[in-house]
């Protein structure tokens, strides 16, 4: 019996090695970790969107702004040109404002000129005058000094021949101050001022422009809805349109967070998976003003750069809108990043050990995400996939 104890508490014993020296052989082993080094790079910021391609036969035309029609221009039938105008609103509000914006902009390019040549010599003439009238106080008040000394004038008028050079100098101060202004935050005002009018000018005549419905491009007007002295409202569709050319677009749901950053004429790649690997250059054309308040995106119309027969009606595609371009931005690969919760984290390498560190990321919308703090350049980020804090890790070149 105490044979067969003492051989149960040897392998026990040797069972409890095993298991120690185990335990201790992972406290002490490196795991092989895929690793980069995080650095700076020129990249676009991009908006991503899904939707289908839309071959378009007939297309609906209306104003951009609600309004009563003055006047139509068209028959039912009838081919017309691009840009030719079909119908046109009544102007006079629109004419009015634009009036008034152009006036606003010859006001403010009057008081920026006036700003650089008037204003600006007779402040120096005022600087002339005042250094002057100081000089002059200062030589007074010399005079006035001597005199007390030698008991020829009262102290009263030596206190006041003070004051006048205290009085001269505070002008001449205030002069040239007034001139620093003049050359400084007044001029930048009244530029920004000039700025502003001209913006609210273009602006005045891109409203002017609207109260006219064109036509796309050549065409035939297959038929109209309104007539002149009818109230339309913004969007209304009021002309059915058939391009003499059919175009194909794409068309596009946004999330609505993104509706800030979209603009017409920006650039964009489409993406099909009929056709991995192939990415057709795009522009965007329109953005729908409504948005969807179930689905919280908005649609946005995309126009192909070239006709393109391989992209079928009503199939799937997926684009990428840029946006903006990042200069020297820390740019790391989404599979680097983990998420948490609302937390983002990654794991760096520090002393031979994954080292976790919370994030702050913005997806630039292609696979890659600009970190804006938690990192800098020259930090080595771990991919994260069964990575612990403290863990020792053995670095590899990440591949691929």
């Amino acid at each position: 019996m105490l044979k067969l104890l003492r051989r149960r508490w040897m392998v026990g014993g040797a069972l409890g090695v095993v298991v120690i020296g185990f335990l201790l052989s992972r406290s002490f082993r490196s795991v092989p970790v895929a690793f980069v080094t995080l650095r700076t790079a020129a990249a676009v910021d991009t908006v991503l969107g899904t939707g289908r391609v839309v071959g378009e036969k007939t297309i609906p035309l209306s104003f951009v702004r609600p309004g009563r029609i003055a006047a139509e221009f068209i028959q039912d039938g009838a081919y017309v040109k691009d840009g030719q105008v079909l119908m046109a609103q009544e102007k006079d509000q629109a004419g009015t404002i634009l009036a008034g914006r152009r006036n606003a902009l010859a006001l403010a390019k009057l008081a920026l000129e006036r700003l650089g040549t008037i204003d600006v010599k007779d402040m120096e003439q005022r600087i002339r005058q005042t250094k002057a009238a100081a000089l002059y106080a200062d030589d007074y008040f010399r005079r006035q000094t001597q005199l007390f000394k030698e008991n020829s004038i009262p102290s009263l008028q030596l206190e006041q021949a003070k004051r006048d050079r205290e009085l001269a100098e505070a002008n001449y101060e205030a002069a040239r101050n007034q001139l620093d202004a003049l050359l400084g935050p007044q001029r930048k005002l009244a530029e920004l001022q000039v700025a502003q009018a001209e913006t609210d000018l273009r602006q005045a005549e891109l409203d002017l422009r609207e109260t006219s419905l064109r036509a796309p491009f050549d065409g035939r007007i297959v038929g109209h809805e309104a007539h002149k002295g009818e109230y339309v409202g913004a969007g209304q569709a009021i002309v059915t349109f058939i391009p003499a050319a059919p175009r194909t677009y794409v068309e596009i749901q946004v999330d609505e967070t993104n509706s800030g950053k979209l603009a017409t004429g920006q650039r964009a790649a489409v993406a099909s998976p009929a056709f991995p690997g192939a990415s057709y250059p795009a522009a965007v054309e329109r953005i729908a003003p409504i948005v969807d308040t179930q689905r919280g995106t908005f649609t946005v119309r995309l126009a192909l750069s070239e006709v393109r027969s391989e992209l079928l009606p009503e199939s799937s595609v997926s684009v990428q809108v840029v946006v903006g371009e990042v200069a020297d931005a820390l740019l790391l690969e989404q599979r680097f990043i983990a998420v948490e919760g609302r937390e983002s984290f990654v794991f760096t390498a520090e002393g031979g050990r994954a080292r976790r560190r919370a994030v702050s990321a913005h997806d630039l919308g292609n696979g890659l995400f600009k970190i804006d703090s938690g990192l800098k350049a020259g930090d080595r980020v771990l991919l994260p996939q069964g990575l612990e804090d403290g863990m020792r890790v053995k670095l590899v070149p990440v591949v691929g």
